[in-house]
């Protein structure tokens, strides 16, 4: 199953790295960005077009990130409250 998933995932991998050489070849235009204050040098569509891409995942993965860590947080704080009561729980019973 280990392996499947290996194999699954580097054939996914080569299919996306050719999916973004086939796009970058045919995008290849440069183009600069004006940022408000700042003129970005220019580059080809493509590259413009990934990078992007790539800061986006990155960004919302970090953010995902950070919002798992609190669930994670909470989660063992409710866990060790419920522990806690358990205990106490038995605690009375036991005359």
């Amino acid at each position: 199953m280990k392996l499947i998933k290996i194999v699954l995932l580097a054939v996914l991998a080569v299919i996306a790295l050719v999916i973004g050489i086939l796009f970058s070849s045919r995008n290849n235009t440069p183009v600069a960005l004006d940022i408000l204050v700042y003129q970005l040098p220019p580059m080809s569509i493509a590259l413009w077009i990934l990078v992007s891409f790539t800061f986006g995942a990155l960004l919302s993965g970090l953010i995902y990130s950070l919002i798992n860590q609190t669930h994670k947080r909470r989660y063992n704080r409710l866990l060790r409250q419920i522990n806690h009561l358990k205990a106490v729980q038995g605690a009375v019973k036991q005359p």
